[in-house]
């Protein structure tokens, strides 16, 4: 089955839709397709903005200031365990847009191949990899109960997770399809590792004109650097020296020092 139609399939069969965004990257890790196919079916969703200890309340504010006029906007860190906001969210929402219509097959239409989710609320949850969705699973279902890797991708094959006594989540397979095209989006919301990418350069680049735009004094600080001006190529030259990744002839090794950034940015240490 093609991937899009799982997410057809998913969307089709819950009450309501939670699409999992990176704090970091509101924008960046939202999918067009995915929510036109919500509002195509008619489900109500939920945006769900994962990774709130990683960047300040202002950045966050800011950058869900759009979303609010489209849909509810939830913003949590499951390392700080305040999913109950998310079920009460996700509780708040059902009672206004109830429950779907049941499917009807009609006289001579074949069954399906697969059981349908079946619970008091049923609630899909899509996302990009590494924007936290295993994790938000888990919290919700106050256990281990997705496989959770710093790997992106890790969740394979559609898994039904009971989150409390009425509420069932479905979780998406694999990941939503990236264009191949795209390494800077990926890497940044980390859909892409760092060894997939195939110039971690560009996605190093990106990072740093990040935080000289948003927040230089937090690069600065982790990295323990001067930024005295705004070439992202010699403010990897400094890192590299002072990490000591250097090459024959005393070179810095860029592709070593831009991987290093883009897995710091990734994994969560570097922050914005």
């Amino acid at each position: 089955m093609d991937y899009w139609e799982i997410i057809e399939r998913i969307i089709q069969e819950s009450d309501l839709v939670l699409e999992i965004l990176d704090a970091r990257l509101v924008e960046i890790s939202r999918n067009e397709k995915v929510e036109e196919l919500v509002e195509d079916i008619g489900r109500p969703l939920i945006f769900v903005v994962n990774k709130s200890d990683l960047v300040s309340k202002e950045s966050i504010k800011k950058q869900i200031k759009n979303l609010r006029k489209k849909a509810e906007v939830v913003f949590i860190s499951t390392k700080k365990n305040n999913v109950k906001i998310l079920l009460y969210a996700i509780k708040k929402v059902f009672k206004k847009y109830g429950k779907r219509e049941p499917s009807v097959r009609m006289v001579g239409e074949p069954k399906t191949k697969h059981r349908e989710a079946k619970g008091d609320i049923v609630v899909g949850v899509l996302g990009y990899p590494n924007v936290g969705k295993s994790s938000i699973i888990n919290a919700l279902a106050h256990g281990k109960k997705a496989k959770v890797s710093k790997k992106s991708g890790t969740t394979h094959g559609l898994q039904w997770v009971k989150a409390t006594k009425d509420i069932k989540l479905i979780d998406s397979p694999g990941v939503i399809p990236l264009e191949e095209d795209d390494d800077i989006r990926y890497g940044l919301i980390g859909a892409k590792d760092n060894e997939r990418l195939k110039n971690p350069e560009i996605v190093a680049i990106a990072i740093i004109k990040l935080f000289l735009k948003n927040n230089k004094k937090a690069f600065e600080k982790f990295y323990k650097i001067s930024m005295r001006n705004n070439d992202p190529y010699k403010i990897i030259d400094e890192i590299g020296k002072s990490k000591g990744h250097l090459i024959k002839g005393g070179i810095v090794d860029e592709n070593r020092t831009c991987s290093m950034i883009v897995r710091d940015w990734q994994q969560g240490r570097l922050r914005l």
